[in-house]
């Protein structure tokens, strides 16, 4: 009896065992990810592979980069076109600021004087101006601020006033060179000239041009009557060329020495030209050399102009074109006005530049 019932429990511990071990066997082919075989030209029987979770990883050979927990995503690359517009946003729109001061031509300040102006943008994202307008104090200051862009232009304007100042253009952006960009200082404001306008008086308008074969004697021109006299007149120049042909092709240097008959002259600009209403008291040379002239460029000077032992003062713009060919026409122009009564006094001519008591 004993007998039998030791044979009953060791086969029921047999038993136990292999049920166990079929549980096994059947957990572990379920967790184990089916293999598929290379595929070949042969037949191969389907295989049913289970889909992975939507939010498995998907894995791949690439190599796999990750961002550290907290690190920021970085920004999509930008195109040639919007870093071209960063930089003119970041060169280009600077502030514009300018501390000012009107003063006329004696140094006294201007009040009530009306500064316009014309602000320019080209920051990427706008391209125009933008315009201000202000009323000078009783002391003749101003102050522009509050906008951004590359430039500023300013215009002042008061009855009995003419512009008489050539500082009216100032320059912010970071693409021009340091030493053209404009510093505002509170403490040293821009000083903006006017011409508190005396009185006008009778001027001669000077307009000659002359086509003339080339010589090398001494050519006297009397600018009041525009003609070209044997001496005398109120200046004289004698031109200074090589031999042969002078072009583009055969670039020769030349010259011209200008001599001024009882008198003398003062080179300047053409925008100083413009804003100057009475001629300078001295510093009149008698005669000079314009020259360095290449090839079939021209020659163009502006000056102040004492003649005729201090009877007439011009305001005088000179070119001159040499001749191509030694048998060639030489171009001579003058252009300006002159006083003829011995006064410095050239608001006349502001009659014709500007529009006077606006």
């Amino acid at each position: 009896m004993k007998i039998r019932r030791s044979i009953f429990g060791f086969i029921a511990i047999i038993l136990a065992l292999i049920a166990l071990a079929l549980w096994f066997g059947r957990k572990k082919s379920v967790e184990t990810p089916a293999v598929v075989s290379p595929m070949t030209n042969a037949a191969t029987p389907a295989v049913a592979v289970a889909s992975p979770p939507t939010n498995a990883p998907v894995h791949s050979n690439a190599p796999v980069t990750q961002a550290a927990p907290g690190a920021p995503i970085p920004p999509p690359t930008e195109s040639k076109e919007q870093q071209m517009r960063g930089e003119l946003a970041e060169l280009n729109n600077e502030d514009v600021v300018l501390y000012g001061r009107v003063t006329d031509q004696f140094g006294t300040p201007v009040a009530g004087a009306t500064v316009a102006g014309s602000v320019q943008v080209n920051n990427g994202t706008r391209v125009g101006s933008d315009k201000i307008s202000l009323v000078t104090d009783d002391n003749g200051f101003f102050t522009v601020s509050g906008y951004k862009g590359k430039a500023l232009g300013i215009w002042v304007t008061k009855k009995g006033y003419v512009m008489a100042a050539t500082n009216t253009h100032f320059i912010y952006s970071l693409l021009w060179p340091e030493s053209e960009r404009y510093v505002p200082d509170l403490g040293n404001p821009t000083v903006v000239k006017m011409w508190k306008l005396q009185g006008a008086e009778p001027l001669v308008n000077i307009n000659q041009t002359f086509k003339l074969h080339y010589t090398s004697a001494p050519i006297n021109f009397d600018l009041i009557a525009g003609e070209i006299v044997p001496a005398g007149g109120d200046v004289q120049i004698t031109v200074n060329r090589p031999s042969g042909e002078v072009s583009e092709r055969n670039p020769q240097k030349w010259s011209i020495d200008f001599d001024v008959v009882g008198g003398g002259f003062i080179e300047t600009s053409h925008k100083e030209s413009a804003v100057t209403f009475a001629a300078p008291q001295g510093g009149y040379q008698p005669s000079g050399v314009f020259g360095n002239n290449n090839g079939t460029d021209g020659l163009d000077e502006n000056c102040f102009v004492e003649s005729r032992n201090g009877q007439v003062f011009s305001k005088l713009y000179l070119s001159l074109g040499i001749n191509n060919q030694p048998d060639g026409l030489m171009y001579i122009t003058f252009r300006g006005v002159a006083s003829t009564n011995g006064s410095r006094n050239w608001e006349g001519d502001a009659n014709t530049m500007q529009a006077i008591g606006k």
